[in-house]
């Protein structure tokens, strides 16, 4: 689950991630590097209430009887009482004079360095932390002028640093992710382009992101290029099929003839059954050339029919065939439903698979129908050795002939499954195979309802 929410994982959350971090961290740097390297120095109004701890703090300095504890002592005092930071800067040496605790910033130092010759108290600011003095007062017959220090948060202005943070993090994740997803989209809309190319569907093209003008608007254009050549070859194959398939009729029906004239003139009989077996073959060849052809070719007759009217005598041929081969068939109760199909292209596709199933199946070959709210299907399994998964993705494609050899010996020359897809395809379905867990093939059937209900 966790590697499924794993951002990392795609491309996009890997650009997003990339730059979301760069943007940010850059924001965070800006905004510290700005408080901390241009802070400006202001004139602030002062306070009574600072005006009155200067005035208490010197005049408890002045007081002190024996004036011999050292001035830094006194201070620390001082701060415990007040809970303030008090600084005293003698006028002579502008020696600063600070009890225990965080050290004064030198452009500070300096700032209030300035001040000792200011007659009346005032207060400073840079940044959060103010400076209100300076008062002065004598002590050990020194002359010293008195600071408090105090942060003041509460009458800045300025945003804190966590909004602009926040602001920050906000606007560079839209950017980011903005930027992220125009560059990923039209990866999306190519990957997908490919997959419906790969699935035959080969008037795909991208749309949109050809009219880019980048190296990915340009791989759009490649892909249509590739794409329509692909097109055309394809094309340019099933033309070839249907005409070799007529042209190859003619010269079929004169062999025919003239193995009827050579049965009449007493010709050797073995060999006229042999020329004969191969005639038949041939033809035979010949008509699954042409069937394919036409179900490529889109000429579909869609009438509305029984699903059970269909299939009744698809399934008792089938019956004849099982038993005949010491095999059973078991059928499921065929559902009550009205379809929209060509019926003689949907007995070919079915009578195909199950006829293959019934060849290739040990003892028992089982017929199901299911149903989900927008297609109904037909799932024909045997318990035969079954397929590998790249053999049952191949085994629709013309002519393919399985690694583990399913046709060599039934004499068969793989077009049963390429009708078989066709055919279902016509009807704007998917037919699909799958090795079962207990050993077998599984091939399903699956057909969009379309304008057809159950009754």
């Amino acid at each position: 689950m966790l590697k499924k929410l794993n951002p990392t994982r795609a491309i996009m959350g890997r650009i997003f991630l990339w730059f979301w971090a760069t943007f940010i961290v850059t924001a965070a740097l800006a905004i510290v590097g700005t408080r901390f390297f241009f802070e400006e120095l202001e004139v602030v109004d002062i306070t009574p209430q600072d005006v009155r701890t200067l005035s208490a703090s010197v005049t408890r300095l002045e007081r002190e009887r024996r004036q011999t504890i050292p001035l830094v002592k006194l201070l620390n005092r001082l701060e415990r009482e007040t809970r303030g930071r008090l600084v005293a800067i003698n006028t002579e040496n502008k020696q600063i004079i600070t009890p225990p605790g965080a050290p004064v910033r030198d452009k500070d130092a300096k700032a209030m360095q300035k001040l000792i010759g200011q007659e009346t108290a005032i207060a400073i600011k840079r940044g959060p932390i103010k400076y209100s003095g300076p008062m002065l007062f004598n002590y050990a017959n020194k002359q010293y002028a008195l600071f408090t220090v105090k942060l003041d948060r509460a009458a800045e202005n300025k945003p804190s640093f966590l909004l602009l943070l926040s602001i920050a993090i906000i606007t560079t994740s839209i950017l980011s992710w903005l930027f992220a997803r125009s560059l990923t989209t039209p990866i999306l809309h190519i990957q997908s382009s490919a997959k419906k190319l790969a699935n035959g569907q080969w008037n795909t093209r991208v749309g949109h992101a050809s009219k880019r003008h980048d190296e990915l608007g340009q791989l759009a254009r490649d892909f249509n290029i590739m794409a329509e050549k692909l097109e055309s070859m394809w094309g340019a194959q099933k033309r070839l099929l249907a005409d070799v398939s007529h042209e190859l009729r003619s010269p079929l029906a004169r062999l025919q003839m003239a193995l009827g004239l050579a049965y009449q003139q007493n010709v050797d009989p073995d060999t006229l059954m042999r020329v004969e077996r191969e005639a038949n073959r041939m033809e035979a060849l010949v008509g699954q050339l042409l069937t394919l052809s036409r179900a490529e070719a889109g000429q579909a007759s869609l009438k509305k029919a029984f699903l059970s009217d269909v299939l009744n005598e698809v399934f008792t041929d089938a019956n004849f065939e099982a038993a005949n081969s010491n095999k059973q068939l078991r059928i499921a109760t065929i559902p009550t439903l009205s379809v929209l199909v060509d019926s003689h292209m949907l007995c070919r596709a079915v009578e195909n698979v199950l006829r293959n199933a019934i060849r290739h199946s040990k003892y028992l070959t089982n017929v199901e129908f299911e149903q989900d709210d927008t297609h109904w299907h037909i799932e024909i399994s045997d318990d035969g050795d079954g397929l590998s998964l790249e053999d049952c993705e191949q085994i629709f494609s013309p002519f393919y002939r399985a690694s583990a050899a399913r046709e060599r010996e039934s004499g068969g020359v793989g077009l049963g499954l390429s009708i078989a897809k066709a055919a279902v395809e016509l009807h704007n379905g998917v037919i699909k195979a799958a090795p079962q867990s207990n050993k077998g093939l599984k091939v399903t059937l699956s057909f969009p309802f379309l304008t057809t209900r159950a009754l």
